[in-house]
């Protein structure tokens, strides 16, 4: 057994179900990254599962842009 892993709340994995988390390999999944995070920020309020979900989507977009932007 892993320690020091909390298991993931229901609405957690609702979040990942609905969309999961990919790496992102072309610009609709980047569009679709940036419509699921835009979906979030909308909501009035966010609770600590909508804030980590966020953070492993920035991380996703942001793997991308360093990936594709030329310098």
């Amino acid at each position: 057994m892993t320690s020091g892993l909390k298991t993931p709340s229901p609405y957690y994995l609702e979040l990942i179900t609905a969309f999961p988390p990919r790496p992102i390999t072309n610009e609709l999944e980047y569009q679709a990254t940036q419509a699921q995070i835009n979906k979030i920020l909308d909501k009035p309020q966010l609770n600590s599962d909508d804030r980590a979900y966020l953070k492993i989507l920035g991380l996703t977009i942001y793997d991308y842009e360093e990936q594709t932007e030329s310098f």
